[in-house]
């Protein structure tokens, strides 16, 4: 099997697991849709999905270090998912308008994930494991809903919210770990678990 097919392979397999194990409820059954696949392997790549309208979602794996990941949506259904693994990856998305869903995931040390997303019902997942890692939430309005997971020490994570429903769900495992919240406004509700501090 040539490396550019067990490439394909692997990362077909990871996006079908991870629907299987639910985190990619909406991605793994999507219908119809304006789809992008992106896997890179190595040092200090870039990837950069842009969709507009339709019923999209998109989906970037990156393993190495110093790589950057990017998607941009707006429009109609959204959905999408970033995983990288290594150290000093950044991975950015930014979303604007409709059904939303936005799933980013790091395995490494000093990794950043950041997440805009501006109206419609939202959801933002971002998980790190690994130490010295940031993650940074921008969400300006609709149905909302956040989680920010970091294990390990030394993490930084800040969410800022400007209104509608609301909801956060945080935690944070391991020594020297920063959270940052700023809540605007209507329903907000927050669960955050820290340990180690």
């Amino acid at each position: 099997m040539s490396q550019t097919k067990l490439k394909s392979t692997i990362a077909i397999l990871l996006v079908l697991g991870l629907g299987i194990f639910g985190f990619l409820p909406e991605l793994a059954l999507a219908e119809g849709t304006i789809e992008a696949y992106i896997y890179q392997q190595g040092q200090d790549n870039q990837g950069d999905i842009v969709q507009e309208a339709y019923d999209n979602w998109a989906f970037q794996y990156q393993v190495g270090d110093g790589n950057t990941a990017y998607i941009y949506q707006a429009g109609e259904g959204n959905s999408s998912s970033q995983s990288q693994i290594g150290n000093a990856n950044t991975a950015y998305a930014e979303i604007i308008g409709y059904n939303n869903t936005t799933i980013q995931s790091q395995i490494g040390d000093g990794n950043s994930l950041f997440i805009q997303q501006s109206g419609s019902y939202n959801l933002l997942v971002q998980n790190q494991i690994g130490f010295e890692n940031q993650a940074f939430a921008w969400v300006q309005g609709s149905r909302n809903s956040i989680n920010q997971h970091q294990i390990g020490d030394r993490h930084s994570s800040r969410i800022t919210i400007t209104g509608d429903d609301n909801t956060v769900s945080h935690i944070q495992l391991g020594f020297g770990t920063e959270l940052t919240l700023v809540q605007i406004g209507d329903n907000f509700e927050l669960g955050a678990i820290r340990f180690g501090f």
